[in-house]
């Protein structure tokens, strides 16, 4: 585009002011900007004042008339230090440099080509009324970034929070500012957002993610999502790739609960294909709604198909109550409460107030916590958990966060005010007021696999320094990092979304520690030895049943009668979790350990 080529674009817009483009900086209270005459008019005189991104809003009194033949449309502009803008225009973020002529006058050009400017820029209203003249026809007009805003909001999130950011090289502070040379080199690499973001994630980061539709994120951790009912384990069997899956239950209300299936059920295909390392992902997790399940079972230690087919349809936005199983077992002198709870879902504490609130009236004296499917959820949640289970050490420091060395900095300079980003303490009442129903505990069981993940370790860790936490089953999974469940890019300080995406980070911005420092568990929390017991294929037991071999284990302890629950050596254990960043945080993919070499018949 040259000068000598002008063709001109009048868009009249209202620029609206939102924010600086830099994210709310922490602890800082909502404010907002009074924009007077007096703000305009310095703005040739005071640059800085302009920084930030604005919203462009169409004029509705623009004739037709004016308007270009061409569908050209500038909706939000970004202006930033160094002099450098970004227009989003068309389907595009512009990169150029920009210069203050005058109070009522803006140039806006792409190196040494001019793009146009903004004029007449005045107060009308409580807001700014200006036109954008634009050089060149729009098809022509510019080359840019079409993701600017969100390789921006990824890149300065991860380098604000991120729990590993002095640990990657691409996120060093000496590439600031964003719209710097060195940033610009850094991102043509990447152009699209998911790809940007896994290029910065540190090389031990198995959790954190990107969704491109933060509902999905919000779904997720309310337990949402599309579901036909079915939870499973995958493993690895035989010498090659194949995939067996286990059924371990079946929610309520689904597709699921009306078929043929149930616990312990095995499957070695979907829709004819058999499963394998390769294709398990989008056979099971694809976007298909409708699948059907070709089983297989053991016979002679031989996998064998048994020509059984079971067609399920997943539910949109189906949501499951964490709250498996609860009920109490009485044993001699012994009233045991029995709880599975598979996910610190949000929404459900009273739920689970009312569980313990039966736990209480009937005065039980033991409790056994069924974690062993819980991969965790909102660490909220497992707090108000440990306060149900105790109850006398209200106030005391549950779990600790050990932030990056920016944020700790910045949390310990007023760690009164920020108590909060350092430490969570045990809970008396819920987040609606409510009481919570305590135990007062001075012990508890809890079962555990290496399904078993985040916050149902933090319950695990965060007990210990204060009662005796006896772990029964696997060691948990070792995931001893967290982090909000959604950073979102706000564009003001009321926590207004930008909308011009709806990209959303889940990272990990922490490590999880007790009362007593300790964090250091990424090869998993264990049980001690005699209370180590995997589950077995050929004998998955009835959940919540005393026989089940998991929970007979328990009780033979609590009974301290080692034979009162026979328990099994496991023929055909399921163990050793595969890592598997796009599948862990949905389900767990094991591995049989010394599983017999099978063959399909």
């Amino acid at each position: 585009m040259k000068a000598s080529h002008f063709n001109s674009l009048v868009i009249t817009s209202f620029l609206l002011w939102t924010s600086c483009s830099k994210e709310k900086e922490l602890g800082n209270e909502d404010s907002s900007i009074d924009i007077t005459d007096q703000y305009v008019s310095n703005i040739s005189k005071s640059p800085s004042l302009l920084l930030g991104s604005w919203n462009l809003t169409k004029d509705n009194s623009l004739q037709s008339s004016e308007k270009t033949e061409k569908d050209c449309d500038a909706s939000n502009i970004h202006f930033l230090e160094n002099n450098v803008f970004y227009l989003k225009y068309l389907d595009k973020r512009i990169r150029g440099n920009y210069e203050i002529i005058d109070s009522i006058s803006i140039n806006l050009s792409d190196g040494s080509n001019i793009i146009g400017k903004l004029e007449n820029i005045e107060l009308i209203d409580g807001k700014i009324n200006f036109s954008i003249e634009v050089n060149d026809e729009c098809e022509d007009s510019y080359t840019g970034e079409k993701y600017f805003r969100i390789h921006q909001f990824i890149w300065e999130t991860l380098n604000e929070y991120y729990l590993w950011q002095e640990e990657v090289p691409n996120l060093s502070d000496d590439i600031k500012p964003v719209g710097s040379a060195k940033y610009k080199e850094l991102i043509e690499s990447y152009p699209e957002p998911e790809a940007f973001f896994e290029s910065l994630k540190h090389q031990d980061d198995k959790y954190s993610a990107i969704s491109s539709n933060y509902e999905d994120i919000e779904n997720s951790i309310k337990g949402i999502d599309a579901n036909n009912g079915l939870e499973f384990i995958l493993s690895r069997y035989g010498s090659d790739d194949s995939i067996l899956g286990v059924v371990t239950y079946i929610l309520e209300g689904s597709d699921a609960a009306t078929k043929d299936i149930k616990r312990g059920d095995i499957f070695t295909g979907v829709d004819g294909q058999k499963l394998n390392l390769s294709n398990y992902r989008e056979l099971l997790f694809g976007d298909n709604l409708n699948y059907t399940l070709n089983m297989a079972e053991l016979s002679n230690n031989l996998l064998i198909p048994n020509g059984k087919n079971i067609e399920l349809t997943k539910t949109e936005e189906f949501q499951s109550n964490p709250i498996q199983i609860n009920k109490i077992i009485e044993s001699g002198d012994k009233k045991i409460g029995y709880l599975m709870y598979n996910q610190f879902a949000d929404g459900f504490d009273d739920d689970l107030n009312d569980v313990f609130s039966d736990f209480q009236s009937n005065q039980i004296n033991e409790l056994i916590l069924d974690l062993r499917y819980n991969g965790g959820g909102l660490v909220r949640s497992a707090v108000n958990l440990a306060g149900m289970i105790t109850g006398q050490f209200n106030g005391e420091v549950f779990a600790k966060y050990l932030w990056n060395r920016k944020l700790t900095a910045y949390f310990n300079s007023d760690p009164e005010s920020f108590s909060d980003n350092l430490r969570v303490n045990f809970t008396d009442k819920l987040d609606d007021g409510a009481a919570i129903n305590s135990l007062n505990l001075n012990q508890v069981y809890i079962i555990t696999s290496g399904r078993s993940a985040s916050a149902s370790e933090l319950v695990v860790n965060g007990l210990s320094p204060y009662i005796n936490v006896i772990q029964v089953g696997e060691n948990t999974y070792g995931k001893n990092v967290g982090g909000p469940a959604a950073l979102y890019d706000y564009i003001d300080n009321n926590r207004t979304k930008n909308p011009d995406h709806t990209y959303a980070i889940s990272c990990m911005t922490f490590y999880s520690a007790n009362s007593q420092d300790y964090y250091d568990y990424a090869d998993g929390l264990a049980p001690q030895e005699e209370l180590k017991l995997t589950e077995d294929l050929t004998n998955m037991g009835t959940l919540g049943e005393s026989s089940e071999p998991l929970l007979a284990l328990a009780l033979n302890h609590i009974i301290q009668e080692s034979s009162r629950y026979k328990i099994k050596k496991p023929l055909f254990p399921l163990e050793n979790m595969i890592d598997d960043p796009k599948f862990i945080q949905k389900r767990s993919l094991t591995t049989l350990k010394d599983f017999p070499p099978l063959k399909l018949n």
